[in-house]
């Protein structure tokens, strides 16, 4: 794999894999012997990218690994399985209720990933379980949830306060958590949309995605692209892994899943995320999608994509932001969507609800009044984005 990054991240994607061969395991050997490391900053990087199981798994064995890094990882692991388990556990829980009382819905992202594409869960740390419902569906779904045991956060709180078409209008989702133990708790995001870059560029319905029962795998593909490519510009190497997984053993319609992504502007973001199937995974893919990788345009997409990836942390709010503008702007070959893209940037930051703090008193400007809030949260936007504009785009 030819790479321009620190020895670190090249470990981190050399122990991407289910079972080392021979082969790469002598690969792994002599670049350790020959590129020394920082391994605090190893296990830090592992930890951002959601790949301490595959590291653990790959490091034993290999040799001048010292004992207390591989129990370290060890640790860290066994945390992981355990939370992983009760999550799922409370999953198909949550599932079996909703599904009892006739309530349509999907997982999609960590929860649904774990439990149906990696070959063993823990291999795949789950973070907030998420669950898409018609809209039609959300108070009952919420109503549900607290007789569970499940609360709104303080945000979903102040929202249920107004009319309930003003809050399905102007939100697309509620947190809610469940204290388990100590300090612990299940968070569970509901969802009645999910957004791609914004809701006035395209969002997708629970009953769109049930019309295609027969493409559902392709559909949860259009959903991961839309969450880790375009919401999180593939900052993790976990989203290309995800990406792996979700199509490793698939019988993909390739045609109408490019036309379909074709259709929002997604496909650069999609070639992008199977470039690195195929660097890191070797995944094997049809001939005409694998001309489509060769072109230097994915490439050199694919290469500034990654670059994030030396970061030790999640990107700041505001550089993120302007992260997912640029790079959905470069992924565009038409003019027709780039102007979409900017139009719709513009206009979800305009027409948007907004909270205010008064003295201890939270206010809540729905989103239809958004243009009378556009110029103090356009100050407040200003001061965060003055340093993610003090550094170089890729």
């Amino acid at each position: 794999m030819k790479t321009n990054h620190s020895p670190e991240i090249a470990v981190l994607l050399m122990a991407c894999a289910l079972e080392l061969s021979e082969a790469r395991r002598e690969q792994l050997t002599q670049f350790l012997n020959q590129h020394p490391l920082n391994w605090s900053r190893l296990y830090t990087l592992a930890g951002r990218h959601k790949v301490l199981p595959f590291l653990y798994r790959t490091l034993q064995g290999i040799p001048n690994v010292s004992e207390s890094f591989l129990a370290t990882l060890q640790n860290g692991c066994r945390a992981i399985a355990t939370d992983n388990l009760l999550k799922l556990h409370q999953y198909k829980h949550l599932a079996k209720r909703l599904s009892d009382n006739a309530i349509a819905h999907i997982a999609f992202k960590g929860v649904y990933l774990a439990a149906n594409c990696y070959p063993d869960s823990s291999l795949r740390s789950i973070g907030d379980m998420d669950v898409l419902v018609a809209k039609e569906d959300v108070f009952k779904s919420i109503r549900l949830l607290e007789s569970d045991g499940y609360q709104l956060d303080q945000k979903s709180q102040l929202y249920m306060q107004y009319d309930a078409p003003v809050m399905l209008s102007d939100v697309f989702e509620l947190s809610l958590i469940k204290p388990f133990f100590n300090n612990s708790y299940f968070d569970l995001d509901l969802h009645w949309e999910v957004m791609c870059f914004n809701r006035h560029y395209k969002s997708f319905t629970l009953q769109e995605l049930l019309d295609k029962p027969a493409l559902f795998t392709e559909v949860q593909i259009i959903l991961l692209v839309t969450h880790h490519g375009i919401v999180n510009i593939w900052q993790t190497i976990n989203y290309i892994n995800d990406l792996y997984f979700l199509l490793k053993g698939k019988p993909i319609n390739w045609s109408w899943l490019v036309e379909e992504l074709r259709q929002n502007g997604l496909e650069q973001v999609f070639f992008v995320g199977l470039y690195w199937c195929q660097e890191i995974w070797g995944l094997a893919l049809p001939q005409f999608i694998e001309e489509i990788l060769a072109a230097e345009n994915v490439k050199s997409l694919a290469i500034a994509y990654e670059r994030n990836w030396e970061a030790t942390e999640s990107l700041p709010e505001s550089k993120l932001t302007l992260g997912q503008l640029t790079f959905f702007l470069k992924a565009q070959t038409q003019l027709s969507k780039k102007l979409k893209i900017v139009f719709t940037f513009w206009s979800s930051r305009v027409f948007i609800p907004s909270r205010f703090r008064i003295g201890k008193r939270v206010l809540y400007i729905p989103r239809q009044l958004g243009l009378i809030t556009f110029f103090i949260r356009g100050i407040r936007s200003l001061l965060r984005f003055i340093p993610a504009l003090q550094k170089p785009l890729h």
